[in-house]
């Protein structure tokens, strides 16, 4: 009990004590700034919406989807993701329809929202091509995540299923170290 008391004080320590790098008025940006910018108020209100601190929605964003890309997706097999390449808006509507179909495993979006959250939430997978309506329903997955397991390293981790090497990178990217 004790661990897990530290687990979250110190979880919700970092997020504190650590400014999303997007939210200071710093000349210096780097490539992961600018990625961010379009979908700042986005995230931010998806964030807020759900109760959570926006530089760990931002970090799990960021892990998820290091480039930033809406039409990112990832067909998932034995326990790894497959990134598709995707040229287009039509492109990614016409794969993500053509896999919902065949009942494949994967991926979609800024948060890289799975087809067994997809299926739970009853959201449409071309929905989540449209970036704003992805960090909503990450955001939510995250909040009920965290109300399930508490505000702890757990909570993230089943963010993405079960993988014990998530949550760390997650806390490296809250740190600002790739």
């Amino acid at each position: 009990m004790a661990g897990r008391v530290i687990i979250c004080i110190s979880l919700v320590i970092l997020m504190v004590s650590i400014e999303p790098s997007w939210a200071t008025t710093s000349k210096k940006k780097d490539s992961k700034d600018d990625a961010v910018h379009p979908y700042r108020q986005c995230l931010l209100k998806a964030a807020h919406s759900y109760q959570l601190h926006p530089r760990l929605l931002t970090a799990i964003v960021r892990v998820e989807n290091g480039g930033w890309n809406p039409l990112a997706v990832s067909i998932n097999q034995n326990g790894r993701g497959y990134p598709q390449s995707v040229r287009s808006y039509q492109e990614a509507v016409n794969l993500v329809t053509r896999l919902w179909k065949q009942n494949v495993n994967f991926d979609v979006g800024l948060g890289q929202v799975n087809t067994i959250n997809m299926e739970r939430y009853r959201v449409h997978p071309v929905a989540l091509l449209e970036p704003c309506t992805n960090l909503r329903y990450a955001a939510r997955i995250l909040r009920d995540s965290i109300d399930r397991h508490g505000y702890n390293w757990k909570a993230i981790e089943r963010y993405n299923g079960v993988n014990p090497q998530y949550p760390w990178k997650v806390m490296k990217e809250l740190q600002g170290v790739r």
